[in-house]
């Protein structure tokens, strides 16, 4: 078993990608969707709908039989400040559902680490929720957040599965040879003790190749490697795992957020997935 270079709800075998990255056109997801799944990978997991994202990632999806967790974010923060474009962004997200087939997106998540209340994001979710299955989506519906807000704010259990977001190179104690170890034996207890009885999921994890160190956390091309190996033996052990992401971001202003990227930067893919 593979681990997630973004999203696979049942299989751990998927991948990241900002939508709002660049302004990708048809061949460029056919490009990312035909390296991803070279590698193994089946699920890709967007964070928006811009640039039309959701329909030519699910059109390439389909073509290849993978598949989307398709996402939106609450772009002026606030669900109710950003709710007329959340409402829009839904409707993106049902007319490429219902064009491409729902199969192809397993999944829905409203929101990513919104910077809201937990009780105002999860009611934004039941709307949604609510809305998509009595239009005939009967996919999962969910909202995806750190993994520490969950924990504090067990309301955030809730949607249809805990979609937590997960980085140990932000915990600052931990190296990266205990990546995955970290998902394993400090996120999924901590989650399993907050959401009992939930199915719970690492939406994003990862490393950074590049930028300062955090506490004993030291990005680096070797680090990444490390870390993306153990976060893979964790997924083998059964942890689902969204690894973050597909390239790296250098519209981004920080300088670890930028390196995250796993394509394009000479991992060795064959010594990731040893275990």
């Amino acid at each position: 078993m593979r681990f997630s270079l973004s999203s696979s709800l049942l299989v751990a075998s998927t991948l990241v990608a900002s939508a709002s990255a660049k302004n990708w056109f048809a061949a460029d997801w056919a490009t990312m969707l035909t390296n991803a799944q070279a590698q193994g990978f089946t699920t890709v997991r967007l964070y928006g709908a811009e640039c039309n994202a959701i329909a030519l990632a699910g059109a390439a999806a389909k073509a290849r039989g993978m598949f989307v967790v398709a996402g939106i974010y609450a772009n002026e923060g606030t669900i109710a400040a950003s709710q007329t474009q959340l409402n829009n962004d839904v409707q993106t997200f049902l007319a490429a559902a219902n064009s491409i087939g729902h199969a192809t997106f397993p999944a829905f998540i409203v929101g990513n680490e919104v910077a809201d209340s937990a009780a105002n994001i999860m009611n934004e979710v039941f709307n949604v929720r609510g809305y998509l299955n009595s239009v005939g989506y009967t996919g999962k519906v969910t909202t995806a957040h750190t993994w520490v807000f969950i924990q504090q704010n067990p309301e955030m259990c809730e949607g249809d599965f805990v979609a937590a977001n997960a980085h140990a190179f932000y915990d600052g104690n931990t190296v990266a040879s205990n990546a995955g170890p970290f998902i394993s034996y400090t996120v999924y207890p901590a989650l399993t003790g907050a959401c009992p009885g939930k199915e719970i999921v690492i939406t994003e994890s990862g490393w950074p190749s590049a930028g300062p160190d955090y506490g004993v956390a030291v990005p680096s091309l070797a680090n990444e490697q490390e870390a993306l190996y153990t976060l893979n033996c964790a997924a083998s052990g059964g942890a689902q795992i969204y690894a973050f992401e597909y390239d790296d971001l250098a519209w981004t202003a920080n300088a670890n957020e930028q390196s995250f990227g796993i394509f394009n930067k000479g991992l060795n893919f064959g010594t990731i997935f040893t275990c």
